[in-house]
């Protein structure tokens, strides 16, 4: 099999030196040096950031993610395009243990610090192929426990109950007094 099966054969579209390394089992750094620079000609891979190799069509979120690894999508990323926000941003946010900024070409990613026992519960989370992603509820959360009285457009698709039992993790009452509100306003 050659290098390129086998790096399509991952089904990843996003690597560090050290998942080719592995996918390729290549056993030195100089063979895998030699690999990438006759790579950047063909471009079949693309170095983007520092030690991140993309595929021609990668996803956009894996990037995210491999970016940061303690992460995961969500926020204003998850509420717009879960509909419950309309407000448009070019921005991709996500939660993770600090704050940080990154642009990547034309991508910004924006990362949100937490608190771990926040950021390391899986309660509302979804593991996709190669990064993690917050469900709509899990982004409302995060949402209002990072701003107060934030707006949400349409919350019509919110699972409220859901919503309280994942408001609990963060342990603090002005989130779970928030999302109790929202669910009441939003029964009128």
């Amino acid at each position: 099999m050659n290098n390129y099966t086998k790096i399509l054969n991952s089904k990843k579209t996003v690597f560090t030196k050290k998942d080719l390394e592995r996918i390729l089992n290549l056993n030195s750094k100089y063979a895998l040096d030699k690999f990438l620079y006759r790579e950047k000609n063909k471009w079949f891979l693309q170095k983007i950031y520092y030690w991140i190799y993309v595929l021609k069509d990668y996803d956009i979120f894996e990037l995210a993610c491999k970016i940061k690894k303690k992460s995961y999508v969500s926020l204003e990323t998850v509420l717009k395009k879960e509909w419950i926000i309309f407000q448009y941003y070019d921005e991709f946010f996500l939660v993770s243990d600090d704050n940080l900024q990154k642009k990547v070409q034309e991508n910004i990613f924006k990362y949100f610090k937490i608190k771990d026992s926040v950021l390391l519960n899986q309660l509302g989370l979804e593991h996709r192929k190669y990064y993690i992603i917050a469900t709509k509820e899990r982004a409302i959360c995060d949402r209002i426990y990072l701003s107060k009285n934030y707006y949400f457009d349409d919350l019509s698709e919110v699972d409220f109950e859901k919503m309280e039992e994942i408001s609990k993790i963060y342990n603090n009452k002005r989130v779970i007094l928030e999302v109790k509100k929202l669910r009441q306003n939003y029964a009128k």
